[in-house]
């Protein structure tokens, strides 16, 4: 399937209603195909895509192989789903380190991974978005603005198209904007704990706390 467009979800079958996409493959994205689709409107986008069928038991299995090949770095590592987790790191090159995470999981596995380096959990999520597809990039207090500034803030973690309306409707557009905006305004659009988060969010500000299993 390497190479193709690929298309999981629902029991594999485009043609049943009340089922949507799981995920895709990049070459299914690049066809209009995103996760949270309808499996129908993606066989019309893609009729001539893989279609497969969930297989929650086979990707717990496989996600377990990749967060003990993470654990078994003897670095801290805070999971956050199937396929996401954070991994503590004090290295003078953490681009070197990232690439040998990648070539540790892909032995164990089979699989990729794309890996943000961040100086705290925040930007290191935002950048695994650039590193797409299965490579790296870091994003910290020295480029963040350079990078975030000018998109929408849409691209944050955490505002969605909702978000970015309600924002819009006061003329906040961009990641700048946001961060330059009035915390007490903010406070008054989403309350006293929301709209100030937001600001830290556009600032590129979170936690570097890492929260192992117990």
């Amino acid at each position: 399937l390497l190479g193709r467009p690929v298309i999981v979800g629902g029991d594999g079958d485009p043609t049943r209603a009340r089922q949507v996409v799981t995920c895709a493959s990049y070459e299914a994205r690049a066809l209009g195909v995103r996760a949270g689709l309808p499996l129908r409107v993606a066989g019309r986008k893609a009729p001539d895509a893989v279609y497969l069928p969930l297989d929650l038991p086979h990707y717990e299995v496989v996600s377990g192989q990749v967060m003990d090949t993470l654990r078994a770095t003897g670095r801290p590592v805070e999971v956050w789903g199937w396929d996401e987790a954070f991994v503590g790191a004090d290295a003078a090159d953490p681009e070197a380190l990232a690439r040998s995470i990648q070539g540790l999981v892909r032995d164990a596995t089979g699989l990729p991974c794309s890996i943000g380096v961040g100086d705290n959990k925040l930007r290191a999520k935002v950048a695994t978005g650039f590193g797409k597809p299965a490579g790296v990039y870091r994003l910290t207090a020295e480029n963040w603005m350079a990078v975030m500034g000018d998109r929408p803030v849409r691209a944050l973690w955490g505002v969605g198209a909702r978000g970015a309306a309600r924002f819009a409707e006061h003329g906040i557009r961009t990641v700048a904007e946001l961060a330059r905006a009035d915390p007490a305004d903010l406070a008054q659009w989403w309350g006293p704990t929301i709209g100030p988060r937001y600001r830290a969010v556009a600032r590129g500000e979170g936690e570097t706390t890492i929260r192992t299993d117990p």
